[in-house]
């Protein structure tokens, strides 16, 4: 995750679904943003659905007013949301990665936790590929991290950017990947949104719960969300 990427049409969909999680989910949810320094491309650049509030704003008011009031009128930065309402109950890990030593310390936190019961990886790409090289490691979220978190007790959710590929066989071979580093007995739900998808590794004692918040983020958000198991 960037600051350049803050308030695009992603950061609404995500923004509301964190709140699910917390507020009808009521889980205490480590938000660990595997921030990256800001670049000169263009990603983070769909911020236009706050032009017309008409079509947008009725999914999350709350979280759209959040955005829209802010977006227009100041520099795109995490803080912004850290420091804001929508945030409370919820913890940062808001420390540049690409400081390997920094991002293991980051996740020694999340081992050693005992107050929250969900962690989110939000990292720039999403789960580790077969191309990572040291390079380009800070793009991605590792098996071996999303795994360590599960082990401490905490349910895991992961961003993931879509590759050129078909959206469905692209799920499904992550699905696959999941299985052959998880108990098949773990239930994974796939939350698909406009431009990306979530992948949430849940523990069995949270399953009853996800799936209540998660049925319930999926109608407020209507045809701009599905989710599967």
């Amino acid at each position: 995750m960037k600051d350049q990427y803050f308030g695009d049409f992603g950061d609404y969909q995500k923004f509301s679904l964190l709140k699910h999680l917390r507020d009808f989910g009521e889980f205490s949810i480590i938000v660990h943003w595997m921030k990256t320094q800001d670049d000169s491309s263009n990603d983070g650049s769909k911020v236009k659905y706050l032009t017309n509030p008409s079509e947008w704003s009725s999914f999350d008011p709350e979280i759209f007013d959040f955005l829209h009031t802010n977006i227009p009128r100041r520099k795109r930065d995490l803080s912004i949301y850290e420091k804001s309402s929508h945030s409370k109950n919820l913890l940062f890990i808001n420390n540049h990665i690409e400081d390997l030593a920094i991002r293991t310390e980051s996740m020694q936190k999340i081992e050693n936790d005992k107050q929250s019961n969900l962690i989110f990886f939000d990292p720039d790409n999403g789960i580790e590929v077969k191309s990572m090289t040291i390079k380009n490691i800070h793009k991605y979220t590792t098996w071996s991290e999303i795994k360590t978190a599960f082990k401490s007790g905490k349910s895991v959710l992961i961003y993931q950017h879509f590759s050129r590929v078909n959206r469905d066989k692209f799920i499904a071979q992550k699905i696959e990947e999941f299985n052959n580093h998880f108990n098949l007995k773990n239930r994974i739900f796939v939350i698909r949104v406009k431009h990306s998808v979530y992948f949430l590794v849940t523990q069995t004692k949270h399953e009853k719960k996800v799936s209540k918040t998660l049925k319930n983020y999926e109608k407020a958000w209507n045809q701009l969300v599905s989710i599967s198991d």
